[in-house]
């Protein structure tokens, strides 16, 4: 009996012991190795064919660029059209067994037919058509035939590749005026799709391509006037805006960032476009504001997601921000800044969003820097406090809050200069530091007391480090009297509410 006990007693230490031993290292690794191929297979089926087909597309486009123009006008066009028909044919085929890939390489043949269209007008070693009206005419069918064969297939795919491709070889050749008209055409294209097929990654491939042939002609060296190039801008942008506002029922990450890339794009580039002209380009921004706030409103009014209103805000708050040093200084400048914060305010209460809160204090940041003389100083401090106070009602602990409350603290520090001699600041300081207790006792919120604390420290160390030295004797007795009677003050309130509570 006594074998049979040890026996049973080792068999249970062991179970012990081997619950307590780490899992077993390729268990462990399992996740780990299933993600990598997860990864591996996206990489090679999905990027490598799009990766792929931009290259083959771009090889072939300066194919058609560089040596076409040797050839006969019916050879240039029949050898483009046919490299276009074999591509899209060979696609076809392999969709049947491999969808996907199969589309891929046929909306490269559709890119292919697309630029060859292009070229007729637009490249110079391949122009055939020198009606410049005929050559966008023909352009137009092109793009229509690309949406209306994407549209039939119901493939995302191919309206992806044919659309973006035919962005990416249009920047192979000179971009003029003309070819921002073709942009214009490709980007209406996009937005057909988003409105009517519901297709996101379409419009977000183009606005990407678009962009970049605005940039393009930005930073190269073209005739076009920065007037017309602005105003080709906003189109492609009013194409894209109107689309987001008007599919709002997509996954919101995605009209937030097409709704994102569109705003940025745009205002980044007309800024660029404008920047030798400060009163032009304060009224581009201003207009991409107002237009902004309007496109917000309009997707709440369409029930849009709140991340695709809030992103819209956001941009147009922001870009009011840049616009009105271009224009306004003073006062005015403190009162447009005053006007952002209020603003960012009321959507950060009305949503519980601290991340409209946070526009508001960068904005009072904006507006204390701006600011001169008292009247305007005592405003912002007023503004911090209003802020403050209407923060978000759920978040009444919030570091944001804390923050706000800091920065009323910090903007009546810096009416000191105004208001009292330089040897007086630090008891001045102590009088700040007396308002904010008194507030904070008010209305009983404990961060006032402690930013009351806070500035009572700074008033101590100024005091010893910078005044005390320089002071007159009757300058130190008043300093030292006032600042006491201050404290005691402060510590007597202290002293009955501790005596209230027990």
């Amino acid at each position: 009996m006594d074998v049979e006990a040890r026996f049973v007693e080792l068999e249970a230490r062991l179970a012990k012991i081997e619950q307590r031993l780490p899992k077993p290292l390729v268990a462990r690794a399992a996740p780990v190795l299933a993600a990598a191929e997860r990864a591996e297979a996206q990489l090679g089926a999905y990027w490598l064919s799009r990766v792929g087909i931009v290259s083959l597309i771009t090889g072939a486009a300066l194919l058609v660029i560089t040596y076409f123009g040797e050839l006969g006008a019916a050879l240039r066009i029949g050898l483009g059209y046919a490299m276009a028909g074999v591509l899209a044919w060979f696609g076809l085929r392999l969709a049947q067994k491999h969808a996907t890939f199969g589309e891929v390489v046929f909306g490269g043949g559709l890119a292919i037919a697309y630029f060859v269209t292009y070229a007729l007008h637009f490249v110079p070693s391949m122009q055939v058509v020198t009606s410049e009206p005929l050559g966008v005419v023909l352009v137009a069918l092109a793009i229509a035939g690309v949406v209306l064969i994407a549209h039939r297939m119901r493939s995302e795919t191919v309206a992806g590749i044919a659309l973006f491709l035919g962005l990416h070889t249009g920047l192979l050749s000179d971009v003029t005026a003309l070819s921002l008209v073709c942009t214009t055409l490709l980007a209406a294209g996009a937005g057909f799709f988003l409105v009517a097929n519901k297709w996101v990654y379409v419009p977000l491939s183009t606005v990407f391509a678009v962009y970049s042939t605005h940039a393009t002609l930005l930073l190269g060296h073209s005739n076009v006037s920065p007037d017309l190039s602005v105003a080709f801008l906003c189109c492609d942008f009013a194409l894209f805006a109107i689309a987001v506002v008007f599919r709002t029922d997509r996954e919101a990450r995605h009209v937030v960032a097409l709704a994102l890339l569109d705003g940025v794009g745009a205002i980044g580039l007309g800024s660029v476009a404008l920047h030798e002209e400060p009163h032009a380009l304060f009224y581009f921004l201003a207009a991409f504001a107002i237009v902004h706030a309007l496109l917000a409103i309009l997707a709440r009014s369409r029930n849009a997601a709140w991340t695709v209103s809030a992103i819209l805000a956001t941009i147009a708050i922001v870009t009011a921000a840049c616009a009105l040093p271009l224009e306004l200084a003073g006062e005015q400048l403190v009162g447009g800044y005053l006007a952002l914060a209020a603003v960012a305010t009321v959507i950060a209460r009305r949503a519980s969003s601290d991340g409209f809160s946070a526009l508001a204090l960068l904005s009072l940041v904006a507006a204390e820097l701006a600011s001169h003389g008292i009247a305007a100083h005592l405003v912002v401090v007023l503004a911090w406090f209003a802020t403050e106070r209407l923060h978000a009602p759920i978040a009444r602990t919030s570091q944001l809050r804390t923050v706000l409350t800091v920065g009323m603290a910090i903007a009546l520090m810096q009416l000191v200069p105004s208001l009292v001699p330089a040897g007086f600041h630090a008891i001045a300081w102590v009088v700040v530091a007396f308002v904010m207790f008194a507030i904070g006792f008010a209305i009983r919120v404990v961060a006032y007391r402690w930013a009351g604390f806070g500035v009572l420290a700074v008033a101590a160390g100024r005091l010893m480090l910078v005044e005390l030295a320089h002071l007159s004797a009757p300058q130190r007795i008043l300093t030292f009297v006032v600042g006491g009677v201050l404290l005691l003050v402060i510590s007597f309130v202290y002293a009955r509410l501790a005596a209230k509570k027990s």
